[in-house]
């Protein structure tokens, strides 16, 4: 019996095992004053994503309306990654460089 919730309590133990390493990614980033308070809520929705075992694909599809927002918005001239096509890839862009894109 013991063997047999031990097998399924590993998923949820992975997830929060991953949960705990993206939070720590983040505390580093805000620590270090790299994380701009505007990618704050969508860090926060990634986190979220990732303790639920999201796949990217399903992180996108509970986010697509504000992801499309931030798609439609050329990138900040004065922010990191300026050369890419949008704001949402100049946000994913700044997010791998701090370790906190899990995809």
């Amino acid at each position: 019996m013991n063997d047999q919730f031990s097998e399924t309590n590993k998923p949820y133990q992975r997830k929060m095992a991953d949960g705990n390493l993206y939070s720590a990614h983040i505390q580093e980033a805000m620590r270090q004053n790299k994380l701009p308070s505007a990618d704050y809520g969508l860090v926060m929705t990634i986190l979220h994503a990732v303790l639920q075992g999201y796949t990217r694909e399903q992180w996108y599809e509970e986010q697509q309306k504000s992801l499309k927002l931030l798609a439609s918005q050329p990138p900040d001239q004065k922010a990191q990654h300026a050369d890419v096509a949008n704001r949402y890839e100049q946000t994913v862009s700044r997010l791998k460089d701090l370790t906190l894109w899990p995809w």
